[in-house]
């Protein structure tokens, strides 16, 4: 006894996958043009990070100047930035004087003997204070902006690690786990 199956045309193509060329060319381009469209605002943003505003260019030019550092990281002058503000609303208008009185070639004794004549000499330690420690502020609700990134720890990175609770230094867990059956390993112990 059989039976006869129709065959429905459904579709398919020849090849019976249940895919084609054609399609997956476009399914390829959908995707990659909205991983396109996804990524353009997260490039904007990182651009106004990089590139920022006048308080932000000003900031990283007054970081340079006192800290005498020129490589100073702009992302993290940008958090710093952000966490001076939310503590003091005053903040853009103070970096904006600093930044005036800044003549290029200024060594950072010259900058900052004008700023205690301009009355800005407290707020330019609190700078200088905040690249060195990580830290804003000195009360308890102090606010830790960066820790293994702070100045205070470049001039020995070459020789010592920062201190640290931790057996390995900080962001130890982003080191291979060492081979417990090693010899050096067992013999420093």
């Amino acid at each position: 006894m059989k039976q006869i199956f129709e065959q429905s045309q459904t579709d398919l193509p020849e090849n019976g996958t249940g895919s084609s060329r054609r399609g997956f060319i476009k399914s390829a381009l959908v995707l990659t043009a909205s991983g396109l469209v996804a990524s353009l605002p997260l490039r904007s943003f990182a651009s106004s990070v990089v590139h920022g505003g006048d308080t932000t260019q000003d900031f990283i030019s007054v970081s340079q100047a006192i800290t005498e550092h020129k490589h100073i990281n702009p992302q993290l002058a940008a958090h710093f930035l952000s966490a001076f503000i939310k503590r003091d609303n005053q903040f853009s208008s103070k970096i904006t004087r600093l930044a005036q009185l800044y003549k290029t070639g200024d060594t950072a004794v010259a900058f900052k003997d004008k700023a205690v004549a301009a009355g800005l000499g407290d707020f330019l330690q609190q700078i200088v204070t905040a690249w060195y420690t990580g830290t804003i502020g000195d009360d308890y609700k102090g606010t830790l902006v960066a820790y293994k990134e702070a100045l205070m720890y470049a001039t020995v990175s070459d020789g010592l690690v920062v201190p640290t609770y931790c057996g390995n230094g900080p962001l130890w867990w982003t080191v291979p786990v060492p081979d417990p059956l090693d010899p050096e390993l067992i013999d420093n112990l």
